[in-house]
């Protein structure tokens, strides 16, 4: 997910928080069952076992689904890769090894947190990469997943192939602010569990959330602890993806013509965390861009539309 400083922009530490505690009880609580959404290709959702190597200093946890053209997924703020939609990572394995992993300090990953920031993130993201021999993959980021995705474009270019910015903006004061409703929402003690949820899916769509959550148990061998996100975490990936990033003269906004790859750049038009508009002003910067948006979905229009846009994603990766 995505953070917003100060009073014109939103933590969305309650929005992870919430997808973290629903995650845990969906695979601690509640097995998988015959009336649960089944995946698609449910043969390509084979993860492996959470793996881990040493890059960058840290050991990172990460799992590996299905075969062909590499490709890596970074989450959102304080989001684990068991998170992610086994429906959406299951399409994406059917054409190619799709590798998931988490954040420094997040789940199974280590790693001091202190001084944190975005490019330090792309650069266990690069470190990583380069470990596991994955030569130039391509990277999908959600969120804040989409900061370190741009950020390891422009530190990193020779670790990627193509990008996927999913539901995430470029930074720096010119990067829209969330609205002031949806931060008032956060600041409410009243705010029930199904209003958090309302940021991520449109009110008509919210059962989207609970299929998603439903799916989350097909990850094997969960543990409650590849949900834990430490405090000190918390705070410092709010401060990096916060204050540190849409400073002036922070962010990627800047740098963005720099980027030379193919870049698919996606948002739900009723996204309300981070406003779509932000999308365009990245597609508009990048010198490779293509831009797609969904009609009917809000900041987690990759689950809601799942189908759609593994469908567009594998399509994009493909082209030549």
């Amino acid at each position: 997910m995505s953070t917003r400083v100060a009073k014109s922009r939103l933590s969305t530490a309650g929005i992870a928080s919430l997808v973290a505690a629903l995650a845990i009880l969906a695979a601690v609580v509640v097995a998988p069952s015959a009336t649960a959404e089944p995946t698609a290709s449910a043969s390509a959702f084979n993860p492996s076992p959470v793996r881990h190597v040493r890059a960058n200093g840290i050991d990172i946890g990460y799992r590996v689904i299905g075969k062909g053209r590499p490709l890596v997924m970074i989450t959102g703020s304080s989001g684990a890769m068991s998170e992610w939609d086994p429906a959406l990572i299951s399409r994406l394995a059917n054409k190619h090894r799709v590798i998931v992993f988490d954040n420094r300090g997040v789940g199974t990953t280590s790693g001091p947190v202190k001084g944190l920031t975005i490019e330090k993130m792309a650069d266990d993201t690069a470190a990583l990469i380069a470990r596991l021999g994955l030569r130039r993959p391509d990277v999908l980021g959600w969120s804040m997943g989409g900061y370190i995705a741009q950020e390891l474009a422009i530190h990193h270019p020779n670790s990627v192939r193509r990008l996927v910015l999913a539901a995430t903006d470029p930074g720096s004061p010119k990067a829209i602010p969330t609205p002031e409703w949806v931060i008032k929402v956060f600041e409410n003690p009243e705010t029930t569990t199904e209003d958090l949820v309302s940021l991520l899916f449109p009110r008509a769509h919210e059962a989207a959330a609970r299929a998603w959550m439903a799916r989350i148990p097909r990850w094997p061998e969960l543990r409650k602890e590849y949900f834990y996100v430490a405090p000190e975490t918390v705070a410092a990936q709010n401060r990096a993806e916060g204050a540190l990033w849409y400073g002036r003269g922070r962010g990627a906004y800047a740098d963005l013509p720099r980027i030379r790859h193919r870049a698919l750049v996606a948002a739900g038009l009723k996204d309300v965390v981070v406003p779509p508009r932000n999308s365009r002003i990245i597609a508009g910067r990048l010198p490779n861009a293509e831009l797609v948006t969904y009609k009917d979905a809000g900041h987690g229009f990759l689950i809601q539309n799942h189908a759609a846009f593994a469908r567009k994603v594998i399509r994009f990766l493909a082209a030549p």
